[in-house]
Parts: C-alpha cells; sequence; structure tokens
C-alpha cells in the first residue's frame, strides 16, 4: 500500500514540492537572524557634536556672564546601537557657584549622558568663562507722547504721577556707558481727556537701540498727560469805572496776575485782541491806603473758559498833592512838507502846567516827562488857533481836567532861496495895519525879523522904519474863529485816567498880561489827553 502510494507521480511531485519550500525557509531564516542578533550585542563608540555648555549655579544678582569659549562640544560614548539616542539626550555643564568675583576663568565640564551608553571623553574638556560684575546707575525717566489728540485739543506735557523721579538701570560695566536714556511712551492719539497709564519703561544705548539685557527698577511709572482745548495766553490791562474822592488820587496798583489763559478753538482763539481787560470799580474807596478789590474777567466770545476767572487787584490811593510844572515845551506836529510853522502866542513857546498826584508822582515829574502838541494836520498858509493836546505820566493829572490851552500859529510857504528879496522872512518890512495881540488894529511902518529872535532879547520887532513887500492879512484870526474853508478840526482826546474832580479856581495867566518884551499875551486854555498802558 505504501510502496503504491510513493510510487504514485503524483505524490511524489507534491512531496518534493513540500520539501523544497522548508529548505528555502530554512535559508532565508539563517541569513535574516544570524546577523541581526550579531548587530545587536554588538558594542560601538559614537561621537554626538555641537552639544551646548549648560551654566548653572550662577549668582545673576551681582554678575553677569559674559561668555562660555567655546560654547559647544563634543561628547563621545560607547554603547550599542539602539543605546546610542539622538544628541538632544547629551548634556554638558558647567558649575559657576565657585566664582566669588569678575574676570576670565578654566572650569572643567560636566557631562550628563544616558544611563544605557558609557561617558568616554569629551571636547574640549574645560571651557573659559568670562564673568563679569554688575553695576547700577540712577537716571531720570522720560516719557514721551505718541499721536496727536482729537482735532481742537492741545497736549500738555507728560507729568509721572507716583513720585518716580529716578530709577535704577543695571547693566555690566563695560555697557552702563553706552546708556543714552530710559524712555516711556504714552499715546495720545484721538484723545479729548487727560491721559493717565502706567507706562513701562526701556534702557536707549546712544544709537537708539533698546538695550534688552538692562535691568530697570522699577520697570514701569504712572504717568498723565493733561489734554485740552486749544490755549491762547495774553496780558492782562487794567480799566477804571466809578470816580475817586476829590482828595484821592491813584498811587499805584498789583495784581495778582499778569497773564491770562483762553481756551477755545483755534478759530476763536485767533479772534481775540492782543489784551484781557478787567474792569475795577473805584467808587467803592473812601479813604486813601490800601484796598484789595476783585475784578472779575469777561469770558471773551467763543470761546470756552479763562483762567484765572477773576484777578484781585491791590488799589493803593494817596490824598493828593499839586506842583507847577514850568518850562514845558510846546511841539507843532502835521506841518506840510513845503510849509513853515511858528507859534506867534505864547512867544516863549511853553506852557506850565498845575498837576495833581501823590507827593512821590510828583516829585519824579519832569517838564520832559508832559508832552504839549499842537496838531496842524490840513492847514496851509495862514494864523490859527490851535488847541494843545496834553499828555501826562499816568500817575498824574491835571489840578483842573476841564482847562483848555491854544496856541496861535502861522504858517507860511518855505522861503525860495533862488527869488528875489521882496518879503523875506528874515528882513521883510510891514507898512500898513497890523494887530496887537488884543485884536486892536494899529497901524504903522517897521522892518525887522517876523519873528522876534529870543537869542537875542535886546532886538525889539517893528522898531526900525523901512519898506518891504511882504503884506500881513488885514483881519488875522483871533481866539475862537474857525479856521479857513476845507480845514479839518483838531480833535483831542478824552482822558481815560481816573481822576478826581477839581474844585479849585482856574490859576491860568490873566489875559492882557505884559511879558518882558512888554508885550502882551492871551490866557492859556487845555486840552489834555492821558491813558493806562
Amino acid at each position: 500500500m505504501m510502496d503504491k502510494w510513493i510510487s504514485n507521480n503524483t505524490v511524489a511531485k507534491v512531496l518534493a514540492l513540500v520539501v523544497s519550500i522548508l529548505l528555502w525557509i530554512m535559508v532565508h531564516m539563517d541569513n535574516n537572524t544570524l546577523p541581526m542578533q550579531s548587530s545587536a550585542s554588538q558594542v560601538g563608540t559614537s561621537v554626538i557634536n555641537d552639544v551646548q555648555v549648560q551654566p548653572y549655579g550662577f549668582d545673576e544678582d551681582k554678575y553677569v556672564l559674559k561668555s562660555i569659549e567655546p560654547s559647544t562640544v563634543s561628547i563621545e560614548v560607547r554603547g550599542t546601537r539602539p543605546d546610542l539616542l539622538p544628541s538632544d539626550s547629551y548634556k554638558a555643564k558647567v558649575d559657576l557657584s565657585q566664582i566669588k568675583g569678575a574676570g576670565t576663568v578654566s572650569l572643567p565640564l560636566i557631562t550628563d549622558t544616558p544611563a544605557s551608553v558609557q561617558y568616554v571623553s569629551s571636547t574640549p574638556s574645560v571651557v573659559k568663562v568670562t564673568i563679569e560684575e554688575k553695576t547700577s546707575n540712577a537716571f531720570v525717566p522720560e516719557i514721551i507722547t505718541q499721536g496727536e489728540p482729537a482735532a481742537g485739543y492741545q497736549k500738555g506735557n507728560p507729568v509721572i504721577t507716583d513720585g518716580t523721579d529716578k530709577v535704577s538701570v543695571t547693566l555690566p560695566q563695560s555697557r552702563l556707558e553706552d546708556v543714552q536714556k530710559v524712555q516711556g511712551v504714552i499715546s495720545v492719539a484721538g484723545a479729548t481727556d487727560t491721559v493717565s497709564k502706567t507706562v513701562a519703561l526701556a534702557v536707549y544705548d546712544k544709537s537708539g537701540n533698546v538695550m534688552k539685557d538692562a535691568i530697570i527698577s522699577p520697570s514701569s511709572v504712572k504717568a498723565e498727560v493733561p489734554i485740552g482745548a486749544a490755549t491762547r495766553t495774553l496780558p492782562l490791562n487794567l480799566s477804571y469805572t466809578g470816580q475817586l474822592p476829590d482828595r484821592l488820587v491813584l498811587a499805584g496798583t498789583e495784581v495778582s496776575a499778569d497773564q491770562i489763559k483762553v481756551y477755545g478753538s483755534e478759530s476763536a482763539l485767533a479772534a481775540l485782541g492782543d489784551s484781557i481787560t478787567a474792569s475795577v470799580d473805584l467808587s467803592s474807596i473812601e479813604q486813601a491806603g490800601t484796598v484789595t478789590l476783585t475784578a472779575k474777567l469777561a469770558l471773551p466770545e467763543g470761546t470756552e473758559r479763562i483762567s484765572p476767572s477773576s484777578v484781585q487787584v491791590k488799589i493803593m490811593t494817596e490824598e493828593f498833592s499839586e506842583r507847577v510844572i514850568q518850562n514845558i515845551p510846546i511841539g507843532l506836529v502835521g506841518t506840510g512838507s513845503n510849509l513853515e510853522a511858528v507859534i506867534t502866542k505864547p512867544q516863549s513857546k511853553q506852557v506850565s502846567l498845575n498837576i495833581k498826584g501823590s507827593p512821590e508822582a510828583l516829585q519824579a515829574v519832569k517838564p520832559e516827562d508832559i508832552k504839549a502838541t499842537a496838531n496842524l494836520s490840513g492847514r496851509g498858509p495862514g494864523t490859527y488857533t490851535i488847541p494843545v493836546q496834553i499828555v501826562l505820566p499816568e500817575t498824574v493829572s491835571l489840578t483842573d481836567p476841564g482847562i483848555k490851552l491854544d496856541v496861535t500859529v502861522t504858517i507860511t510857504e518855505k522861503a525860495d532861496n533862488s527869488g528875489a528879496g521882496n518879503g523875506a522872512a528874515d528882513n521883510g518890512s510891514n507898512n500898513g495895519a497890523g494887530t496887537t495881540e488884543e485884536g486892536e488894529n494899529e497901524s504903522g511902518t517897521g522892518t525887522g525879523n517876523a519873528v522876534p529872535d529870543s537869542s537875542n532879547p535886546e532886538e525889539k520887532p517893528g522898531t526900525d522904519s523901512g519898506t518891504g513887500s511882504e503884506q500881513q492879512p488885514e483881519t488875522p484870526p483871533t481866539e475862537g474863529e474857525q479856521p479857513e474853508a476845507g480845514t479839518p478840526p483838531v480833535s483831542s482826546n478824552e482822558s481815560t485816567q481816573p481822576t478826581a474832580p477839581s474844585t479849585e479856581e482856574n490859576t491860568q495867566p490873566k489875559q492882557g498880561s505884559a511879558n518882558q518884551n512888554g508885550e502882551t499875551t492871551t490866557s492859556a486854555k487845555a486840552v489834555f489827553t492821558t491813558t493806562y498802558h
């Protein structure tokens, strides 16, 4: 039976196939298994490169690690292939805990390798460590703004509000000298009210770069930036209302603020004048001395507010004294370019004024401090009676504010040097009617100077006989007569200085009084102008 089965050709083929498969499996299993067993059990060495050196035990409060050279090392280890792990499993350390001062020292490396491998060596085995001592300096922090507030608003200067006036900056000594500033930035973009924030500080070197390794203490401060409407600062002027009692004069004033700040839009501020005026009522003052009054300031149209809104005005008054100031020269203004003008009355071309004020103010006044002028603008040749304008120092006033002063002025055309000598002003002659200073007509002839020469008191006009062609007006304008047609009137400015009304009699010279040359003079009438500044 067995023989039949074995002798069967098909069975023989199947058995041959099975045996060949088994042989093939056995051959391949031997080729793969034996090398794997040999490779897994094989021990070798490996070099791990670029292992970062890590310091530890360092006193960072006192020192700064300036450098470690080299900063990476190579570590050689022994072990089987599966145990040779990636390089991040290997560490190289250096112990800095024994360092007691600044400088450069050589320290051994301490390696940390996996337990499955054996440490062989490191290259290098020693590194150089440079330590620098930290130093601190005090700096004043600066706060700057970033951006712009809303339209119509202005930003003020940033202010540190937590009381920090200085901060400490700690750096290596070699770098501390590079510090330029300690600065913080606060944003005011679009702000309409005061901005308050905690601002982080940064240290900048001389190139404007942030020194990130700097230690700042404190590292931040509280700051604010005032935001408000646009402002304009104007000087303060005083104006006066009311009258002081008759016996008192203003001796001086002191104001609590001489400048006023106005808040508002830029257009409203641009429309303001050159000053702000505070009005002071003098009628409440009853006796000499010092009194403090409150003057409220009116809010200008279109503005939001004014600071301060009122001022304290210290008013000093005294009982007045009087003084006569003599020899005040009268000046002529407004004379045409081709005309000459001469004051004929008074011949002295000077006036005397009775003024009042405090004794100190009166003592300080000199004749040249008072301006007396007659305005000839628009007048042609002829003789005119012109009102005189008086400008006094602000510390004094006229004893009689109603007094008037007129002068008689003769205007002639300038002589033509190329013409004949007839009618020459310096050596002319009169032959016909004339007038005295009181207006009475006289007849007579005479030659001499048209205007008496004050430098020669012995020379008297009109005493020599002779002829000439210069004609005087038959009827010169007298006091109070209107100028020629077309001549604009001369106006005088009213006084703006508070003065007490006077009840004293007019002490001006009487009409018809004789001067040193035997001539008669008319009385003086005055118009005065004086202002506060």
